[in-house]
């Protein structure tokens, strides 16, 4: 062994290295899913991408195996309990633990205020965005418990602090999913278990607005918070607020809500 190697393995492992770890990424198969996905392997995590669309997954794959690092894809609506549980098994039992949950999946609403929002639009949104994040961490908490560690990061928003930020239905879930990040940290923190909530500010380039339409009118009420956000970030900017959460970065942050959005929170 060179002089060099012998140095390095007397050198502490970056913080940053998630070399071993096995994360399971929900709506990985773009935007910031995929480079959250990407940022993560890159730093040697196992990625398990969860999508609802397979031709995403495989894109997102083979880049991920262009970084050499290790990717599982599986087809899965957050929303159905039973291909969630499938999916988590499948996991589990291809690399025998489960490390990281990044719920990232997550839908817009057309930015429509209660008075027209449908019972199925409320009911789609939340069953994603929220529910849908909840069933992910029920299922993922028992193998996380039995090896007495983990790590949970929920993808909130700005929305998620605000009330001019999306419609009715997008605004409740992500306002639900910070209660359900403290709830989580809280009660399970005893077992070794970390939950965070990343919230993002602005972000272009993503597949939640662009398969989203808007309602002109409300979106004329929201503008003055909107217009608050300044110029957008892009996905690589949450991907390394993740990186950060997730790591060992953050081995004594448990139950924040990290606003990841230029600023905008501060006004």
């Amino acid at each position: 062994m060179s002089n060099a190697a012998r140095l390095a393995d007397t050198l502490p492992r970056s913080k940053t290295d998630m070399t071993g770890r096995t994360v399971v990424l929900t709506g990985g198969g773009a935007g910031i899913g995929r480079a959250i996905a990407l940022t993560l392997a890159g730093h040697g995590a196992k990625v398990a991408i969860l999508d609802r669309i397979p031709e995403r997954i495989d894109a997102v794959i083979s880049e991920v195996e262009a970084l050499d690092a290790s990717a599982l894809g599986i087809a899965v609506d957050v929303a159905d309990e039973q291909a969630v549980e499938a999916a988590i098994t499948q996991v589990a039992g291809t690399w025998g633990k489960l490390d990281v949950l990044v719920n990232c999946a997550g839908i817009y609403d057309e930015l429509r205020p209660a008075t027209t929002t449908s019972t199925e639009l409320w009911n789609r949104v939340i069953g994603v965005n929220l529910t849908g994040a909840f069933i992910m961490t029920r299922a993922v908490l028992p193998h996380m418990v039995r090896s007495g560690s983990g790590v949970i990061v929920n993808i909130a928003s700005e929305a998620g602090f605000r009330g001019g930020c999306g419609g009715a239905a997008y605004t409740a879930s992500k306002h639900g999913l910070i209660g359900l990040t403290r709830s989580t940290a809280w009660g399970y923190r005893a077992d070794g278990i970390r939950c965070n909530a990343l919230c993002p500010g602005g972000i272009g380039d993503t597949q939640i607005l662009s398969e989203s339409g808007f309602d002109e009118t409300y979106a004329e009420r929201c503008f003055p918070i909107m217009s608050l956000a300044g110029e957008p970030g892009v996905p690589q900017s949450i991907a390394d607020g993740i990186l950060f959460l997730a790591s060992d970065l953050s081995a004594f942050v448990n139950g924040v809500v990290l606003p990841v959005d230029g600023g905008w929170n501060a006004g």
